[in-house]
Order: C-alpha cells, then structure tokens, then sequence
C-alpha cells in the first residue's frame, strides 16, 4: 500500500474529504483539502531509503523532496486554482522515506 494512500484513508476517517489527482493548467495536485476557510494543497514524494541509512542520509533526502515539492507546486501554480476563493491557501509538502518516516513542509501563499 503506497503511503499517500494511506494518508487519504486516514483523513477520510476522520471526516475530512480529500480529492486526489486534481487537475490544473499545469499538471495534477496530488490532494486537496478544501474547508469552509482554508484550502491544503498538497505534493506527496517518494523515496527508497535503505534501513540502515544514517540520520544524516536521512535527513538529506527529506531536504530534497520537501524543496522539491514545494517548488513543483509554485512553479506549475498549483495553488492558484484557489486564489480568490476568500479562503487561506495552504500548501504542503510531504516525504515519505519507505512506509515508515514522514516529513512535511508547509507555508501560506
């Protein structure tokens, strides 16, 4: 089962409704989560990371695919779906080394 999978069956238990794979001029969102005020876009990336890889390995994908992430949802806008709305528009990267670890990165726009 893919991690971003599971975060979507996480949110949907909890009452949240999230879209996935959300079209825009430039791409696709992985989700969305939309609220009466508040609008989460989110980019979710992948690594492999080898068990015994140190905190500093570690800690080096983790940068790498936050900045990558937030940079893929700025440069193909696709937060600006929701500019406008009236609503505050969150956007959010997550990394996933293997099933076990996550990180997130996160900012108003």
């Amino acid at each position: 089962m893919y991690t971003d999978t599971t975060f979507y069956a996480i949110m949907n238990v909890l009452g949240f409704k999230m879209n996935a794979e959300v079209a825009v001029s430039k791409g696709r969102v992985d989700a969305t989560l939309e609220l009466a005020d508040k609008v989460y876009v989110m980019e979710f990336k992948h690594e492999s990371c080898t068990p015994d890889a140190d905190a500093e390995a570690k800690r080096k994908l983790f940068d790498k695919d936050l900045k990558e992430g937030m940079e893929q949802i700025k440069n193909r806008g696709y937060h600006k779906k929701y500019a406008g709305s009236g609503k505050t528009v969150f956007i959010a990267a997550f990394a996933f080394l293997g099933r076990d670890e996550i990180e997130m990165s996160s900012e108003i726009v």
